[in-house]
């Protein structure tokens, strides 16, 4: 295959093409990235205008019947457009290429995780009390009853979404390192019951007990599911809460968010009717304390008959 100077011109235009747009890239980065479509469309253009004029004024190079040459031109022109004019998408585009699965699983993840966690909300919406007074049995404030109450008012929740939830008192004190203590006793008693490790947690217990104290939660994967652990300092007591699961579903920090938001209402509802609360109790103290002296007048006044 025969070259003419006329080729050899039209390929140093080419090149010369070639290197200011590297120099373009290297001068303005965004003005390059901004006109490379352009920029691409000039530089094929000038490659079908020029073999066009080459070959209608027959300079271009007589192939013959060895096509390859065609062929490996072809290609050369593919192969420069793209490691020169698309260099910066090159490696983006093979590492979508592989990742593509990844990215599916991980878009329907998270649509599936948006789906449940809309639920979780609506849960939360359809628990708020709406101003419409909850009825108490035998409440007394002690820290027993607030417990039993708390996890029966939570457990509206994690029945729905299949979870387990646990709690643990944490006694008050105005010491900080007291009341730090009696976190970190509350903490280990979590670890010793729920078989906790520092794989599982994925940080040391001093690391662990500081995050708890400091008010944020600790989400936790292991061989037996996912848990969150969570602190609830509230208006009465406090308490390190656990939500497990063993099944399918997964627990995530947003679980503990929105049972801190049921707490956070739980209290100021319990703040809000206090006096009420207690009043009623003083008065069914008080109809006891009449029923028990009306029950033991009428036994004097039975045995009195009876010795009679």
């Amino acid at each position: 295959m025969a070259v003419t100077g006329y080729m050899i011109a039209f390929l140093i235009l080419v090149l010369v093409g070639i290197a200011i747009s590297i120099v373009l890239y290297i001068w303005d980065k965004n003005y390059y990235l901004k006109h490379r479509v352009a920029i691409r469309k000039i530089y094929y253009f000038i490659i079908v205008l020029g073999s066009c004029l080459l070959w209608m004024f027959g300079l271009f190079p007589n192939v013959g019947t060895n096509l390859q040459y065609l062929i490996a031109i072809v290609i050369g022109v593919v192969i420069i457009d793209l490691f020169v004019f698309q260099t910066p998408d090159i490696t983006k585009f093979m590492t979508n290429e592989l990742k593509q699965e990844t990215l599916v699983e991980k878009i329907n993840k998270n649509y599936d995780s948006l789906s449940e966690l809309s639920n979780k909300l609506i849960k939360v919406n359809e628990m708020m009390p709406r101003g419409i007074r909850w009825e108490f049995g035998d409440f007394d404030y002690s820290a027993e009853a607030y417990e039993d109450y708390a996890l029966d008012y939570l457990r509206n929740y994690t029945d729905e979404f299949k979870l387990e939830i646990y709690s643990y008192f944490v006694e008050s004190s105005e010491a900080s390192e007291v009341f730090n203590k009696n976190v970190e006793k509350a903490y280990k008693l979590i670890c010793k019951e729920h078989d906790l490790d520092i794989r599982g947690v994925g940080m040391r217990e001093k690391r662990a007990i500081r995050t708890l104290i400091e008010g944020k939660n600790i989400e936790i994967l292991d061989k037996n599911g996912s848990s969150v652990v969570f602190p609830y300092f509230g208006e009465f007591y406090n308490f390190l809460f656990v939500v497990t699961t063993k099944d399918d579903n997964e627990v995530m920090g947003a679980d503990a968010s929105l049972l801190l938001n049921l707490l956070y209402t739980f209290d100021a509802w319990l703040v809000a009717y206090q006096d009420e609360i207690l009043e009623e109790e003083e008065d069914e103290e008080d109809e006891e304390g009449l029923i028990t002296r009306v029950f033991q007048v009428d036994s004097n006044r039975n045995e009195d008959g009876q010795g009679n």
